[in-house]
């Protein structure tokens, strides 16, 4: 009963130092920033509120593209192997 209760303890504090030992190095705020606590500034000119829409409407038509061309080389390549994968069955 000794041999099993020391074993499981063993397990338990490897796994936490496992744990421990990863949590820092995949900690998402200090990837993303590695000046982690600080505030980031940005020097962007002041413009006028129409400027901004049409910058944040080329934003987004640039977005939609970008998706549309990831789509279609998805589909692409899903119906290369859907395809390859029929031929060699048959």
């Amino acid at each position: 009963m000794l041999a099993g209760q020391n074993l499981n303890k063993e397990v338990v504090k490897r796994r936490n130092e496992r744990k421990n030992k990863s949590s820092g190095k995949f900690d998402k705020k200090k990837l993303l920033n590695k000046r982690y606590g600080k505030k980031l500034e940005f020097n962007s000119p002041n413009i006028r509120a129409s400027e901004l829409e049409r910058l944040k409407e080329g934003i987004r038509s640039n977005l939609k593209k970008d998706r549309l061309k990831d789509y279609l080389l998805f589909f692409i390549l899903f119906l290369i192997l859907f395809s390859s994968f029929y031929y060699f069955m048959n």
